[in-house]
């Protein structure tokens, strides 16, 4: 994986409060308006608003009937560093897949100590709702974020177990140190509840280019399919990943 921010870094309160904002308003179809966004957020309308409009000022958001949706300045920046998380796999990949499966489908990159999901096919709109409330997932939460973890140096690992699962049992965050080798050594990861979405359980494995693990793509379902089908649906994912590997 490259060089991503981590729990040794040291947060900066209006920088977190910057990125919750382009986050939800991301993850809003249509758009949140300031009321809507605040309470989203947790906040006071009057704490966020200057941040807003700030934000608008330099294109990062855009108002649209008094609605608040991403604006072109983070695609631009994107495009012109040339440095998109996921090169080789497109949405039509993930659709054909999910169709292969018969199960939603998902793709996740690292973001800090957060899996983020940026794109998915043949989910139903309750997992679509679940998903839009959610963009970031702590790493050791899902199946996705498992394999991410995994895939980071044994100092990065412990460092992000002991930021996420700072408030539960010792026992657990060894429990999730000692799973990430064995996701290593079989070549994916299987969790039988998900936070995102009660009862759901998913099955992920690392999605590779140029030899470095970029992604991880999952399947989720019923818990209980998804423990019995896991090495059946990991061995489906890992051939898809396997050919998109060798796309330039």
């Amino acid at each position: 994986m490259p060089d991503q921010p981590s729990a040794r870094r040291p947060r900066h309160r209006t920088v977190d409060r910057v990125a919750e904002i382009l986050e939800a308003v991301a993850s809003s179809r249509d758009g949140l308006t300031l009321t809507q966004l605040a309470v989203r957020l947790g906040a006071p309308v009057s704490s966020i608003q200057k941040l807003v409009n700030g934000l608008a000022a330099v294109g990062y958001l855009d108002e649209e009937e008094r609605r608040f949706v991403l604006g072109p300045a983070p695609h631009v920046l994107s495009m012109r560093a040339g440095r998109l998380p996921v090169r080789t796999v497109g949405h039509d990949d993930l659709a054909e897949l999910a169709a292969t499966t018969g199960t939603p489908v998902l793709l996740a990159v690292r973001v800090g100590d957060h899996a983020v999901y940026v794109d998915r096919a043949g989910t139903d709109e309750a997992f679509e709702f679940a998903l839009s409330r959610t963009l970031r997932s702590p790493l050791p939460r899902t199946a996705a974020g498992l394999v991410l973890l995994a895939e980071l140096s044994e100092r990065d690992r412990r460092t992000v177990v002991d930021a996420t699962m700072a408030d539960e049992p010792s026992e657990a965050a060894v429990e999730v140190l000692t799973s990430t080798k064995e996701i290593r050594d079989r070549g994916y990861a299987v969790m039988d509840s998900w936070h995102v979405l009660r009862g759901t359980g998913g099955v992920a494995v690392p999605v590779r280019e140029d030899g470095r693990v970029v992604a991880s793509l999952a399947a989720a379902g019923p818990a209980a399919e998804i423990v019995a089908e896991g090495p059946r649906l990991a061995e489906t994912l890992a051939g898809h990943a396997a050919t998109w590997a060798l796309r330039r």
